[in-house]
């Protein structure tokens, strides 16, 4: 989601998401403003839209602008005033946005596809994010579908796997890790060796992870390499815990010898 930043005057704004308001000039009426600074981000949660306000008068008062914000749309703020109680967010100059009218959690967006639950044990499921806990739990390595996504003030994502159901985003994830494995790890140039098969494989022990096995390997600097099992080799034929990684020459003697976490993607 882009977040949108006013600039100094609404006069210089374009292709912003604005909502048209009728020039009203309703007033809300206050005997106390009182102003403090913030540094966040804040998501338009009204159908209708946000109407902007005026700054406050000195009596208080604050008038609508006749412009709004489009529903879900996102806006940066830094200043916060409290009108007699009501509270209000700057988004530019001479414009206030009612907190009524958003909230500090991003909009949830559709989603429909399945996700993997990457855990050892249950999982405990929620009424919403950031909800209570409702009596549910699904197993690590399950597969749940997913209809939709929402990211918390935290910028946690979570996410909805029906029926009111919840899950935390740490513990979802779009690729079925079947296994998790400390093993070493070479590397080597194809092309040196006279090879046309490319930087996409890795060598492996056969018996251990047949042909076309996709492995997701990290290593020690937290480079990660998505390599598919396509080659053998003296090295790993005798030692099971043993890999070689195709990629470019100048690479792989950067890599030399180490040890990698290895990651079966089902």
């Amino acid at each position: 989601m882009k977040i949108k930043n006013f600039v100094a005057s609404f006069l210089t704004v374009t292709s912003l998401a604005l909502v048209g308001v009728s020039m009203n000039t309703q007033a809300v009426d206050a005997a106390t403003v009182s102003m403090s600074d913030t540094s966040s981000v804040i998501y338009v949660s009204n159908a209708n839209g946000a109407r902007l306000y005026t700054d406050p008068d000195s009596q208080g008062n604050m008038k609508l602008n006749g412009i709004g914000l489009q529903n879900k749309s996102a806006w940066r703020t830094n200043r916060i005033a409290n009108v007699d109680g009501t509270v209000f967010y700057q988004v530019a100059n001479n414009a206030w946005v009612a907190a009524a009218d958003v909230s500090n959690d991003a909009p949830a967006i559709a989603v429909n596809k399945d996700m993997y639950v990457k855990a050892n044990g249950g999982v405990n499921l929620y009424d919403a994010p950031n909800g209570s806990f409702n009596g549910y739990s699904v197993s690590g390595g399950n597969m749940v579908h997913v209809y939709q996504s929402q990211t918390d003030a935290n910028g946690t994502t979570w996410y909805d796997v029906g029926m009111s159901r919840w899950i935390k985003g740490d513990y979802l994830s779009n690729d079925n890790v079947k296994q998790t494995l400390t093993m070493n790890a070479t590397a080597y140039d194809p092309a040196v060796l006279g090879s046309s098969m490319g930087y996409s494989g890795v060598a492996a022990n056969l018996s251990k992870f047949p042909k076309g096995t996709h492995l997701r390997i990290t290593a020690g600097n937290g480079k990660v390499y998505d390599r598919v099992v396509n080659d053998t080799g003296l090295f790993a034929y005798n030692n099971p815990n043993q890999l070689d990684i195709a990629m470019p020459n100048s690479e792989a003697l950067q890599f030399g010898r180490q040890n990698v976490t290895v990651q079966v993607i089902g």
